[in-house]
């Protein structure tokens, strides 16, 4: 019988070339590398996680492409529908199909929903749902006249899908960063002996949830993704996985340590979550087929309902959902789109219900830009202010939060050919998700640097 003999270098030479996402974990590590300093104020507030009593978690549906929100709130009384119609043209929804939303706020005129969107009705009417009206990422708070004088005051590359989502998902418009909002809460609020990241995303990669001494864990709406090399459910792994403690044990390089801890987190996670995902109840009938966000959040769900098997008290979930850069053909894309985004949210908080969750999880919406309010004969083009959506037991349902823009042209509101300006920022936004999630104003500050440039550290969206 041939022995093959071979070095520590080629076995891990090896096994990265047939594992699945360890350069992903390996460019994370790179980027905490650069955001050392930060990293050392930010671990100088952490509170071990141990402070909650409660479970939490917080649901980020990332609508990829820009969201023509314009069209998610839609005047209702006659005169702003008939401002609305002559500047959306051909893309106004009928006045007769809206759903007029029966709202606590007293800031806003009458609007209503499209009939695309009627599973969201029941959960607004009892005091689950709200909207954040007219959003957007921000230096400081501008207005049209500023903004004209000096267009150096709005963010860069203003109109670019990837900045925009990148501003949404770090909130640090005015520098590039190496880690998001959601990353830097994990970096605060994370035991180190834990293994599990607070940080799980169904959507892939993402910026959001990328900390500077935390990573993200990984997953599909199937559950994990094995390496294909090591995969613990194979007997015939026991001897690879006893050559990968051994390498773990004996080498002293500081890349094949790194690379070594890496795959082997990863491999105790893929294990924790099957096995709380082959114990959780099996719920995706109540979710609507053919809906590649509600798979997403059906499996959220499953792993919410055994939150009690994981050792974060917080988390964060990151699903996505593309096909909304409407440029054209938007007449029959968009409803079709709100349709999938209002059945998926439906059937999820539905789920949380019947699992008694409905108050320890919040879900709600980013997209990098609203759209123009001006059609280009088929669709819109790249804006800037649109609206969001939150729903959850803790939110302070059935109202508009912030304020609705001024739909006719040329308004204070409108930059350039409809072309919202945001009167809330991206930071308040988070901020108050944040703050309902735990953060104390200090780790507020330390995860948006920006937020003291805006006047509210907390919008009116929980009880």
């Amino acid at each position: 019988m041939t022995t093959t003999t071979f070095s520590r270098r080629d076995f891990l030479r090896n096994t990265l070339r047939s594992s699945v996402g360890v350069a992903t974990a390996s460019a994370t590590a790179s980027a905490t590398a650069v955001g050392g300093s930060l990293g050392l104020m930010n671990a100088a507030l952490a509170q071990s996680s141990t402070r909650f009593d409660d479970y939490k978690a917080l649901v980020c549906v990332f609508l990829f492409g820009g969201n023509d929100s314009l069209n998610m709130l839609v005047p209702t009384d006659n005169a702003d529908y008939s401002i609305y119609q002559n500047v959306r043209q051909n893309l106004a929804f009928s006045q007769a199909s809206l759903l007029p939303l029966n709202t606590r706020s007293s800031n806003t005129y009458p609007v209503g929903l499209p009939s695309a969107m009627s599973s969201l009705m029941p959960f607004f009417d009892s005091g689950d749902l709200s909207f954040v009206a007219n959003l957007g990422p921000l230096l400081a708070p501008v207005t049209k006249q500023s903004l004209v004088n000096n267009i150096q005051l709005a963010p860069p590359q203003l109109f670019s899908h990837n900045d925009q989502q990148a501003n949404w998902q770090t909130s640090r418009p005015d520098a590039p960063s190496v880690s998001g909002w959601a990353g830097r809460m994990a970096d605060l609020l994370t035991e180190s002996a834990s293994a599990l990241p607070i940080n799980l995303s169904l959507f892939g990669n993402n910026l959001m949830q990328t900390g500077l001494s935390t990573s993200l864990f990984s997953l599909t709406p199937e559950g994990t993704e094995q390496f294909q090399a090591l995969t613990p459910t194979q007997a015939f792994n026991a001897q690879r996985f006893n050559v990968l403690e051994q390498l773990s044990a004996t080498s002293s390089h500081v890349l094949e340590q790194g690379y070594i801890q890496k795959v082997s987190r990863a491999m105790t996670n893929n294990v924790l979550i099957d096995e709380a995902l082959t114990s959780s109840a099996q719920n995706a009938s109540g979710y609507p087929e053919s809906n590649p966000l509600a798979a997403q959040l059906a499996t959220v769900a499953r792993l919410i309902s055994v939150e009690q098997r994981f050792t974060q008290r917080r988390q964060v979930y990151f699903v996505g959902l593309g096909g909304w850069d409407t440029h054209d053909r938007q007449v029959d894309t968009h409803p079709r789109q709100l349709q999938l985004l209002s059945e998926a949210l439906s059937a999820f908080q539905t789920n949380l219900t019947q699992l008694n969750m409905a108050d320890a999880v919040t879900t709600f919406t980013m997209s990098e830009f609203g759209r123009t309010l001006t059609s280009n004969g088929d669709g819109t083009d790249h804006g800037w202010g649109g609206h969001q959506l939150v729903m959850g037991g803790a939110v302070n349902g059935g109202n508009i939060v912030g304020n609705l823009p001024e739909l006719a042209l040329g308004s204070n509101d409108d930059l350039d050919d409809g072309r919202i300006i945001p009167t809330t920022s991206v930071d308040e936004y988070i901020a108050s998700l944040a703050r309902w999630f735990g953060l104390s104003d200090s780790e507020l500050n330390a995860v948006l640097p920006n937020l003291n440039r805006f006047n509210s550290a907390s919008l009116s969206i929980f009880n």
